[in-house]
């Protein structure tokens, strides 16, 4: 007990001075700690753990919000090494909207629920959410719609095939997501990898969304009701034909004609089945798909070819489906040519007549292209000249028949003049003649010898009267 009271004593003994050390140590030590170790700011990003189960219900769908908060703390500067984020938990109800509901592309608050970790002693304080109690996330309303499923084809097949007809079990797949989203997509497509195919069959294909421009569409928030298609693939083989134009229809301004009818492409590739194949070796274009009714200068036409194959005939990949045909026209112009109507041969002609051309040289006028007007020469043109029914007598418009390519068009018709003797008549006239002419000669004999029998008499007369009287004397 007297030691005790001693202890007391001895405490008790100066305890202002004493109370003043301890004060001024405990300054000293908040000193020294705060000028060795300060207390300083600093920050944590946080992870946010979402409830989105409510969002179905009201048939939305968060397309963006963030991942994570940044917490301020303050601690000492010793103590931010154990800094982490497992100090604390962030949780945020997609359903607990500040305010009314906002559609994409305007973001809602979202009330957040942040807990400090009771381990994490060490923080002094932190201010986040005093300053700021929500998130801002993008809802958006849900959508889902079907889509038919188009294909890509990966892969080369063998020399001379092509691929025939695809087609997908099941041919439809829904689309769903935010209502958005679908503004970027453009078609549901199988990738077919065709080297899987040897004689045609069937393939598992997955399934992938496009944009416009047939880039994949990725990070867009739309799902497929499924992931892969079955898809059965036909092929078949290539063949190359040759495009006809069967003519032109109409009739062009007055005095113009088609010069000429140009086209492409001259060829075309096409595949079908081998037996299709085999029945076609061209395609014609009907003259009605090109009508140049009063038309005085080209026309162009572009034709959808693929409407006159038959069935089980398409265009192969690659080959374009329509066809370019331009109708050139040109005026026609006119010209006139020298001719000999001797160079015509007559025509139903009769032996007892004699024909002849009464002055036959002949103008002719035609009308055709300038090219063709350049090379016609007059001197190989035929012609006939019908005579028959025509009796003896002078004609002046005995009409001639020309053999003219029909490049040409006379502009008025070509007559002649011809002379028809009748041999028979002038025979006769000739016979008639010749008789008058022998009988004249015959009583001009007759007369001759008459004479020269007087003669002769009167002569022996003479002589014999003679001899009498020379033998009298």
């Amino acid at each position: 007990m007297k030691n005790k009271g001693q202890n007391q004593k001895l405490f008790l003994k100066n305890f202002p001075l004493k109370l003043l050390g301890f004060v001024l140590a405990v300054l000293l030590w908040i000193v020294l700690n705060n000028t060795q170790d300060p207390v300083i700011t600093s920050s944590v990003s946080v992870p946010i753990t979402y409830e989105e189960g409510g969002l179905a219900e009201k048939n939305m769908v968060a397309i963006s919000k963030p991942n994570a908060i940044t917490i301020p703390v303050k601690l000492h500067r010793s103590r931010l090494r154990y800094l982490s984020a497992d100090d604390f938990t962030v949780n945020a109800d997609l359903t607990e909207v500040i305010g009314d509901v906002k559609e994409a592309p305007e973001a809602s608050k979202i009330s957040i629920e942040i807990t400090k970790a009771s381990s994490a002693t060490y923080i002094q304080s932190w201010e986040y959410p005093q300053s700021q109690g929500y998130v801002k996330v993008v809802l958006d309303t849900l959508k889902s719609a079907t889509y038919l499923v188009q294909f890509n084809t990966t892969k080369e097949l063998p020399e001379g095939y092509q691929v025939g007809t695809l087609s997908s079990d099941p041919s439809r797949v829904t689309v769903s997501g935010p209502t958005s989203a679908f503004s970027n997509l453009a078609a549901v497509k199988a990738n077919v990898d065709l080297s899987a195919i040897t004689d045609g069959g069937s393939v598992t294909a997955p399934l992938a969304l496009y944009d416009g421009n047939n880039r994949t569409l990725s990070g867009s928030g739309l799902t497929i009701s499924q992931s892969t298609v079955e898809v059965t693939v036909s092929l078949n083989q290539a063949k190359e034909i040759s495009i006809s134009i069967a003519g032109s229809s109409g009739t062009p301004a007055d005095g113009y004609v088609v010069s000429k009818v140009d086209y492409t492409p001259k060829l075309l590739t096409i595949s079908g089945s081998k037996n299709a194949l085999a029945n076609i070796s061209t395609v014609s274009i009907p003259s009605r798909e090109l009508d140049i009714t009063g038309a005085s200068s080209n026309k162009t036409f572009e034709i959808a070819i693929e409407q006159y194959l038959p069935d089980g005939i398409t265009l192969s990949e690659g080959q374009s489906g329509t066809i370019s045909v331009t109708i050139e026209l040109e005026q026609l112009q006119m010209e006139s040519f020298q001719i000999d109507a001797s160079q015509f041969q007559l025509v139903n002609t009769k032996p007892e007549y004699e024909y002849e051309l009464i002055d036959p040289a002949l103008t002719l006028t035609l009308q055709a292209l300038q090219a063709d007007l350049d090379s016609f020469n007059p001197e190989t043109l035929q012609g006939t000249i019908d005579v028959g029914g025509l009796e003896a007598g002078e004609y002046i418009n005995v009409p001639v028949t020309l053999t003219l390519d029909s490049a040409y068009t006379m502009t008025q018709d070509l007559i002649v003049s011809v002379r028809i003797i009748d041999k028979t008549a002038q025979t006769e006239e000739t016979q008639a003649t010749e008789s008058t002419t022998v009988t004249q000669s015959t009583s001009v004999t007759n007369t001759q010898e008459t004479s020269e029998a007087s003669s002769q008499t009167a002569t022996e007369t003479t002589q014999e009267s003679t001899s009498q009287e020379t033998a009298a004397q």
